[in-house]
């Protein structure tokens, strides 16, 4: 099945390239003041961020952010978080703040979350350690926002963003750094909220805090307006999959709201094209009553990869609503690049339940993720010289932001001195047709504690070797993962990585051409290797680590090539390699 990149570049960057907006929200058109008719935001329901110090120059973790209740009625703090992104984050940092027992803002109230290093004259009412939570502020460039619900995907009610960057924490147009010993500050002693930070916020110099304690300031208004917002958890599903879709609605005080109801249109998705979501329990609804909206959306497992617009409008009985569109998107193989074509070793499924073997097909390579290790219990990919070409090698490291909400998103930094390297499944190498598809490979989902020697020795000769294997005019499908429990080193990262005791890897050869499956027969080459995790030679050539696919098997417990007849894998994978 020999393809050449320029037959698919056109899928390639479609599928890569799609903007994931996990978050939609819009205001009543009836409500919005005139200015405001062509936002397509909508002013915070309640909360929003009324000043904020990132940090002064003789001392950069002296930094606190003020928030206040602007609206009519009171806020209860739990289940909400304040978290800071850096100046081109992708994903939250902290949080700075987050409330799981009850905590009451009355109207105009303000409440003050500094760093533990913050040396201003008010007492704060909260507390961080940004060296704890690696959560320090740009003086120069960055983002805030309070969100209700999960990092990285719970509703945003209120954002600022200052100086310059491509995060998504900002309003409008950013506005400008404070400078030192000054802050960013909310007109209207916190109350102007156009959605727009470089018109709502003022350099006020110098900083003057505010707590719990100060007294309130209420903005007024009345509570005219329903607002809701919609998010989804996983913003990314693979075909066969479910995805838990939520409308978090705040109601009108005057009058107030009753009778809300939210319907989503999921025709895009194969679904109805008016769905209720519920707020009873029942659907994926975790409470009811409690104005969060619910309803778990099956992906049709023949379902297309790409990106699909689900819309939804909520309303109420006083003749208010709220229209929303979330982009959904559904990663699958590109076409013909499936490389589980020949099987998928342990059944895994794209069910969110299934956490210790969730299925998370990429464009580029196909994992299974196992959530209690933190780590994939194997990496699937199909290569040949169609995935091969002259984009550098990226080294973005990052967390890979496709998990589904609440579980832990491994990052670069939680390597850092554990004596373990960032050991690849796919390669690097064996993805350079394109920045996109190398920058892939970064993902933290695609890595596990892997020892320097095993890494960068008889391992990375191994990956080299399967790439001229590509070169020499074959199609080369590899399957590769962690084993065990490192005995020295079980896990990293405080226990949130767990470290294997070996690296395995199953290659199947064959010479370019169509119809693969059918093409496998007795003579088909296939072979395997176990290495050791714990010692090994850094100069041990990888064929001293062959072993055959039916001892691979014997160590995970995995059924590789399970698409291909019985007799023929049998044979192929009791079959001890020589080349």
């Amino acid at each position: 099945m020999k393809r050449s990149w320029y037959g698919f570049a056109g899928v390639a960057a479609l599928v890569v390239f799609l903007y994931l907006g996990a978050i939609g929200f819009a205001q009543s058109e009836r409500s919005r003041p005139p200015d405001l008719k062509n936002d397509l935001s909508s002013a915070s329901p309640n909360l929003v961020i009324s000043q904020f110090q990132p940090g002064t120059s003789a001392n950069p973790n002296d930094e606190w952010v003020e928030i206040k209740n602007a609206s009519s009625s009171p806020v209860d703090l739990n289940g909400h978080r304040l978290v800071y992104r850096s100046q081109n984050g992708t994903n939250d940092v902290g949080p700075f703040a987050v409330w799981t027992t009850s905590t009451i803002l009355q109207p105009g109230q303000f409440y003050l979350v500094a760093s533990s290093s913050y040396g201003g004259g008010v007492a704060p009412d909260l507390t961080y350690n940004p060296s704890v939570c690696a959560c320090s502020m740009s003086a120069s460039n960055g983002g805030l926002a309070i969100r209700q619900g999960e990092m990285n995907t719970g509703t945003i009610l209120d954002s600022v963003g200052w100086g310059s960057g491509s995060n998504i924490f900002f309003e409008g147009s950013r506005t400008v750094a404070p400078g030192s010993g000054n802050s960013q500050a909310r007109k209207q002693n916190g109350c102007q909220d156009t959605d727009n930070n470089a018109n709502d916020f003022e350099t006020l110099i110098p900083f003057a805090p505010r707590n719990a304690s100060t007294a309130p300031f209420a903005c007024g208004g009345g509570g005219t307006t329903l607002f809701a917002a919609i998010s989804a958890d996983p913003t990314t599903v693979a075909p066969g999959g479910t995805t838990l879709l939520r409308v978090t609605t705040v109601p009108a005080t005057t009058p107030p709201s009753t009778g809300i109801t939210v319907e989503a249109n999921l025709a895009a998705i194969g679904g109805p094209s008016l769905q209720a979501l519920y707020d009873n329990g029942t659907n994926g609804d975790v409470t009811a009553g409690d104005n969060v909206f619910s309803f778990l959306a099956a992906i049709p497992a023949g379902t297309s990869g790409g990106n699909y617009v689900i819309t939804a409008v909520a309303r109420d009985a006083q003749d208010r609503s709220v229209n929303m569109n979330l982009n959904l998107t559904v990663n699958a193989p590109l076409p013909n690049e499936d490389p589980l074509l020949l099987g998928n070793p342990s059944y895994a499924t794209a069910d969110i339940a299934n956490e210790n073997n969730y299925l998370m097909p990429k464009p580029q390579f196909t994992l299974s993720y196992n959530r209690s290790k933190a780590t994939p219990n194997w990496v699937a990919w199909r290569l040949d010289t169609g995935w091969l070409g002259g984009a550098d090698r990226q080294d973005d490291f990052r967390p890979d932001t496709t998990l589904p909400m609440g579980w832990y998103q491994v990052t670069d930094s939680d390597y850092s001195g554990s004596g373990f390297t960032r050991g690849h499944m796919c390669p690097s190498g064996d993805r350079t047709r394109s920045i996109a598809d190398n920058s892939a490979t970064f993902l933290m989902t695609n890595m596990v504690p892997q020892i320097a020697d095993n890494n960068s020795g008889p391992w990375a000769n191994l990956e080299d070797y399967c790439r001229s294997l590509a070169n020499s005019g074959n199609e080369v499908y590899i399957i590769s993962g962690p084993n065990g429990v490192h005995q020295a080193t079980p896990t990293i990262a405080q226990g949130r990585i767990t470290a294997p005791k070996w690296t395995w890897k199953v290659v199947l050869v064959l010479p370019n051409g169509a119809d693969d499956l059918r093409r496998i027969n007795r003579s088909t080459r296939v072979f395997g290797v176990i290495m050791s995790n714990e010692s090994i030679s850094s100069g041990a050539p990888w064929r001293n680590f062959r072993v055959t696919v039916d001892q691979v098997e014997a160590l995970t417990g995995h059924n590789f090539f399970s698409n291909v007849p019985v007799r023929i894998q049998e044979y192929i994978e009791s079959k001890r390699d020589t080349l």
